[in-house]
């Protein structure tokens, strides 16, 4: 398979398209929770609660109309959600040992699972079905999945390691194509997105960093060091040409990244109680900011002025997001 890369250079950042949709917030609870929001008035449309024993949803991803929940459970387990009446259609349960999703993505009408597993292993799973294809084990060393995304057809898989590990896998044959070593101090992948045929790979590190690397030979493009302060990168998420970058800290700082040059455009810091940035994503024009916090709260921010539109703040009990995905309508 040969994959073609196209460099385009930062278009400048709008902040309203004819796109609507819905944003969906996954929590650290039990059982697991899934609120669906209004992006426009920051409202809560309504809450998906998952059967008995289906705790912690880590990871969301959508396809095919449909929202997938991956739980942090023993074994690990994967919902097929109707996002109309925010109920379940099907469960995934993994294998023996492929326990603790940490990672969810999709791709070309299949459901990829990362386990936070020694080995680390990453099921491919029929969405319509909801059964095991095919399942990726990664080389020695390379353990606990937590950051998957597709780019040109490849899976990208990252590793919470001390050695940083990004794997380019073949989501056909569910075997390695080539890896990435992080430099030296840029290890515990957290967070992967991409843009413009390039991946970036957020590190829980102090300072916290942002490796561009090239997809094609898998090696290092250029770094982002961020401001003292902005430590353990737990999101990214990409909009109208930029990067933007979520921290685990107190206040919650979200910054805002030129991919070209890698430096920092903007911050947003987050309001008061509004800490550790766990989650991100992107709708409409605007980009969404999850916190690990009680309650879970869910920040509307203008990618263009890095200020703050409005805060969801969901039902008690609702703590800790640490999963947010969209589907567009």
């Amino acid at each position: 398979m040969k994959a073609n890369f196209y460099i385009v250079c930062p278009s400048p950042v709008t902040t309203t398209t004819t796109t609507g949709g819905y944003v969906f917030a996954g929590y650290v609870t039990y059982p697991g929770r899934v609120d669906k929001i209004s992006p426009s008035t920051m409202t809560l449309v309504k809450t998906f609660t998952a059967p008995s024993g289906h705790n912690d949803v880590f990871a969301l991803t959508t396809l095919s109309g449909y929202v997938f929940a991956g739980y942090y459970t023993t074994p690990g387990r994967v919902d097929k959600i109707s996002p109309s009446t925010m109920t379940l259609v099907k469960t995934f349960t993994a294998p023996s040992g492929h326990n603790l999703v940490h990672s969810l993505t999709s791709l070309s009408g299949y459901v990829f699972v990362g386990y936070s597993t020694v080995p680390g292993r990453i099921d491919k799973i029929s969405s319509s079905t909801m059964s095991l294809v095919k399942t990726f084990t990664a080389p020695s060393g390379h353990i606990r999945v937590y950051a998957l995304i597709p780019l040109s057809g490849y899976i990208f898989a990252g590793y919470n390691t001390i050695i940083g590990y990004v794997d380019k896998i073949s989501p056909s044959t569910m075997t390695l194509v080539k890896t990435f070593v992080a430099p030296s101090g840029h290890f515990n992948v957290f967070a992967l997105t991409s843009l413009s045929g390039y991946v970036f790979v957020g590190y829980s590190t102090y300072p916290g960093r942002v490796d561009k690397i090239n997809p094609l030979t898998m090696s290092l493009v250029k770094t982002y060091v961020p401001l003292s302060g902005h430590i353990f990168v737990h999101a990214l998420t990409s909009l109208s040409g930029y990067v933007f970058a979520g921290y685990s800290t107190t206040p919650g700082y979200v910054d805002k990244i030129n991919p070209s040059t890698m430096t920092l455009v903007k911050t947003f810091t987050a309001p008061s109680g509004h800490n550790n940035v766990h989650a991100l994503t992107s709708l409409s024009g605007y980009v969404f900011v999850g916190h690990n916090s009680a309650p879970g709260r869910v920040d509307k921010i203008n990618p263009s002025t890095m200020s703050l539109v409005k805060t969801y703040t969901p039902p008690s009990g609702h703590n800790s997001v640490y999963a947010l995905t969209t589907l567009a309508i």
